[in-house]
């Protein structure tokens, strides 16, 4: 079996990264974290534990813990302490679908650590069921954490500053057609516009929408992966913790409110930064993907 199945189709980048290499090691120089703030959201997650360890390593002023069960939150905490003992960490627990939690958590983090510069939104939902079968308000489960509490959370970001990075957690799934996941791939795929929308109208807000490649099981030993997926299960949570560094970077602004996995080469994407741009490669595109100048698709 082909453990690149589910990741060579979508390789943007020659060079396919399965672990974490120079260019996002959290103990590159270039991506020092010295005087930030990061809130990351899903931090008792495998993969939202993980970025938090990436920022620790990195040296970050801050870094805010958000969950919704406080005993889960020790451990993430306990580990950012024992990576880098100056970051100050705070846990908080919020219900993200509850926009007066949302409220209340920025406010608690600006209250004690001062502006947030980068928000990592890696909390998220899957509600398994065949379309159809599903009551509503279990299919719009998906919707609730991964797009209503996107919004809510960059609502409220904003109020406290026009300015910073916002890295959503998205995913390749969001162009597939996977029988049994339609709330996840569809709430996933209104995120990534979301990011686009928010890239257009709020241009002194630095948004992109992130891949974290399959990763069976992280330092946390939580798993990030639906069983099916576990034989392609070879990235590793720490790759996205690295990612989000590399991309709370100027050098990273070739890449603002596209979509990228952590499987493609920042460098190979650096040296080609222009044809990103000009052809728009990292957003989502309908029929302008296929028409030619004339605009149909047809040859003769």
């Amino acid at each position: 079996m082909d453990p690149n199945a589910f990741t060579t189709p979508f390789q943007l980048t020659k060079k396919m990264r399965r672990e974490i290499y120079p260019a996002i090691d959290p103990s590159n120089p270039t991506l020092s974290a010295a005087g930030k703030t990061v809130l990351i959201t899903g931090a008792t997650g495998g993969i939202g534990g993980e970025v938090a360890r990436a920022w620790a390593l990195a040296g970050a002023k801050g870094i805010v813990l958000v969950g919704r069960n406080k005993e889960l939150l020790d451990e993430p905490a306990s580990a950012v302490k024992a990576i880098n003992a100056s970051t100050q960490v705070l846990a908080l627990t919020a219900d993200l679908t509850l926009d007066s939690d949302v409220e209340r958590l920025f406010k608690h983090a600006i209250d004690s650590l001062g502006a947030i510069n980068v928000l990592v939104h890696a909390a998220g939902g899957t509600t398994a069921g065949v379309v159809g079968d599903l009551e509503p308000n279990a299919w719009f489960k998906d919707y609730e954490l991964n797009v209503k509490a996107s919004y809510a959370l960059v609502h409220h970001y904003l109020k406290s500053s026009n300015t910073g990075t916002v890295i959503f957690l998205g995913t390749l799934g969001a162009s597939m057609t996977f029988p049994g996941l339609s709330s996840y791939s569809v709430s996933k795929l209104a995120l990534m516009k979301l990011a686009e929308f928010l890239d257009a109208e709020k241009p002194d807000l630095r948004v992109f929408t992130v891949h974290p490649g399959i990763v069976a099981v992280t330092e946390t030993n939580r798993g990030a992966v639906v069983d099916a997926l576990t034989p392609f299960a070879k990235d590793k949570g720490i790759q996205t913790g690295g990612l989000s560094l590399y991309l709370a970077q100027k050098k990273a602004d070739y890449l603002r409110g596209g979509f990228l996995s952590v499987n493609w080469d920042v460098e190979e994407m650096e040296a080609h930064q222009e044809e990103i741009k000009e052809q728009k490669l990292l957003k989502l595109a309908f029929l302008g993907a296929k028409l030619g100048s004339d605009g149909h698709p047809w040859s003769s």
